[in-house]
């Protein structure tokens, strides 16, 4: 073999022994960084599941600091007809715990009063809710479904006309039975007969509950949009009323409505309507994007009041507070933990843990809340003794 030849094959030999590094240095180069994401992700799911707990623990102090009295020369400096009870911040906005909650969770409560207690439901109730999803003239619908929620909830096993009892749903697949009591779960009211064709887009967990009070309605103080959109004679408009107002004033009694809704409307609710609370709450604890926590961790205390500073600057002024986006955002996930209180010197009742838990509807979050406080104190989102002018998104200002 000449010497070219020989230097050909080594030629030769040097390249394939370059490709093969070249391979093994780019597949541990991707195994590398595959490990240093696992790694980075594993540590913030870490994190984030502490901080998640604690926050909720700071929720659950928060819940049993609000009741009780404010220390003195700690009250607020405005005036008492413009306060509001700080136990209606419990609504489903984003809190400001008295003990500080990690940045990288929003924290928000939920007072169970402002959903639907399907066990405390009438007959007429019952009848009324499936009229606003079937209508009143498919009577022979409404009369099923009736039936098959009164055989549900019965202690007996004979069907009534066109209902449901223990022979029907043995026969599904797969099959169970009906309770034959008092409904103990939410989600069980999907198994009762023709339930789950009615209730289809209905987030169940944000409309309805089974725990506290003692009355067939909701406090529009406390209710989500979805739950109010429930109600005989409720419609978006109305709703964003109620739902604006409430961020900075509470809707004492029926006669503020007559600032919010015309009377024939009123009508057809008022019997839902109940201002009473509830000593049961869903902690619902909201991880924010990976990005934003990466954003809050980088920057420092005095360069974010910089930038809320100069965003509420560029904040366009709202003509009428009162409209809302009809645009509605992705569906928002959150830990949720339904607990009841039991004193200051007990843990509260845990009945309920849903890590994957779905927000209520946040629209009207999207209004700027400085704008509602300094129509509060001009007088413009005065309730009592004020007329409602019109409908649509028009008001008397």
């Amino acid at each position: 073999m000449s010497n070219s030849q020989q230097n050909g094959a080594i030629l030769i030999v040097v390249l394939w022994f370059i490709v093969i590094v070249t391979i093994m240095v780019a597949t541990l180069s991707s195994e590398t960084r595959l490990s240093t994401k696992i790694v980075f992700y594993n540590k913030m799911g870490l994190q984030t599941w502490n901080d998640t707990l604690a926050a909720l623990r700071a929720a659950e102090m928060e819940l049993l600091i609000n009741k009780m009295p404010d220390p003195p020369g700690t009250e607020e400096d405005i005036d008492l007809s413009l306060r509001r009870d700080k136990k209606f911040r419990f609504n489903g906005e984003v809190l400001e715990l008295a003990y500080p909650s990690p940045e990288t969770v929003n924290v928000r409560i939920y007072n169970n009063a402002g959903k639907i207690n399907i066990q405390k439901l009438s007959k007429a109730k019952v009848r009324e809710l499936l009229e606003m999803f079937v209508g009143m003239e498919d009577l022979e619908r409404l009369t099923t479904l009736e039936n098959a929620w009164q055989d549900w909830i019965d202690k007996d096993d004979m069907p009534r006309l066109d209902g449901a009892e223990k022979d029907y749903y043995e026969g599904l697949t797969p099959p169970y039975e009906p309770r034959n009591a008092p409904i103990e779960t939410v989600s069980e009211v999907l198994l009762i007969k023709g339930f789950d064709e009615v209730f289809k887009d209905i987030e169940m967990e944000n409309v309805f509950t089974v725990y506290g009070g003692t009355v067939d309605g909701i406090n529009p103080n406390f209710a989500s949009r979805e739950a109010l959109m429930l109600l005989p004679g409720m419609d978006t408009s109305i709703i964003d009323r109620i739902m604006t107002v409430r961020r900075v004033k509470e809707i004492k009694s029926v006669k503020d409505f007559a600032f919010l809704v015309e009377p024939e409307q009123m009508a057809l609710f008022r019997s839902w309507v109940k201002f009473s609370t509830s000593n049961f709450y869903t902690i619902a604890i909201q991880t924010k994007p990976v990005a934003e926590i990466a954003a809050i961790q980088a920057k420092k205390a005095e360069e974010q009041e910089q930038e809320v500073e100069e965003a509420n600057e560029l904040e366009p002024e709202i003509d009428d507070p009162f409209h809302i986006p009809a645009s509605t955002s992705e569906k928002q996930s959150a830990y949720m933990v339904t607990i009841q209180p039991k004193g200051n010197n007990q843990l509260p009742i845990i009945y309920k843990v849903n890590p994957y838990g779905v927000l209520p509807d946040t629209r009207h979050e999207h209004i700027p809340i400085e704008r509602l406080q300094e129509m509060l104190e001009n007088g413009m989102l005065e309730l009592e003794g004020a007329e409602f002018n019109g409908g649509g998104s028009s008001m008397p200002f």
